[in-house]
């Protein structure tokens, strides 16, 4: 998978799974997950682009490898432009 250099991961992530279809619904196992999560005392709050992550995973679009990637590029990205905006 290849990108432009203009095209933000998120904007990467949202393109791919519109051309397959994906949407960011959490289903019936994200929501269990999210439950479970909360219930060992840690909150973990997926955004859009990473809950369309893990539902492209799910339907096997991306594997292991290539959603740790993105995830990976996708929050050095966050980190960066909240750099941006607090300076």
């Amino acid at each position: 998978m290849t990108k432009p250099a203009a095209d933000s991961v998120a904007t990467e992530v949202r393109k791919l799974a519109k051309e397959h279809h994906v949407t960011a619904d959490r289903d019936s196992i994200s929501c269990m997950a999210v439950t479970i999560t909360r219930l060992a005392g840690d909150v973990v709050e997926l955004d859009g682009v990473e809950q369309l992550l893990v539902n492209l995973k799910r339907k096997g679009v991306l594997n292991k490898s290539e959603i740790m990637t993105f995830q990976g590029r996708y929050l050095e990205e966050k980190r960066r432009s909240k750099k941006k905006l607090s300076a």
